[in-house]
């Protein structure tokens, strides 16, 4: 008999009333607030830092300068740990890959709402769902064995701060 595994869920809410991008993220099972990321507001290249609620730092997010498609995921010690990356040029719909330890997953979706990131041999990596009809942008992200959350928070803000900022 083969165990389900089950995904380690996640909410991702942008404020509303904020001076530069600011999330709340919640874990989907207890409903409590478990991050926080704010982008920082004076820096040459984006920069969004992720922190848990004792305001320890979980991981920083940097784009690019020019083109904000690279997006490098680096722990709180400065370690790069990962990359989340979008083509250069879009002709329809949003595909990334997100890279870690050697994998590489692979997402798109024409309309940029939902996505499932998978590896070269199909294994599903995460989930990540934007709710179209919502006052403020939140995304659903799930994330499977062995793939770390906060590759799945890394690639759910770097599209909203790419795609979707001010819009």
């Amino acid at each position: 008999m083969s165990q389900e595994i089950k995904p380690m869920g996640f909410k991702v809410q942008q404020k509303i009333i904020a001076l530069v991008a600011t999330y709340n993220i919640y874990d989907l099972a207890t409903d409590q607030q478990i991050f926080k990321a704010k982008r920082k507001m004076f820096s040459w290249t984006p920069t969004i830092i992720i922190k848990d609620m004792a305001e320890n730092e979980v991981a920083k997010i940097v784009s690019n300068f020019f083109f904000g498609n690279n997006w490098k995921i680096y722990a709180p010690n400065g370690t790069l740990i990962g990359e989340v990356k979008f083509p250069l040029i879009r002709f329809c719909g949003i595909k990334f890959d997100v890279m870690m330890a050697g994998n590489r997953y692979t997402a798109s979706d024409i309309f940029g709402y939902s996505f499932s990131a998978v590896d070269v041999n199909g294994n599903l990596g995460f989930k990540l769902d934007r709710k179209i009809f919502a006052i403020r942008d939140t995304y659903k992200v799930e994330t499977y064995p062995p793939l770390e959350p906060v590759f799945a928070l890394a690639a759910a803000l770097a599209i909203d701060s790419k795609y979707f900022q001010g819009k």
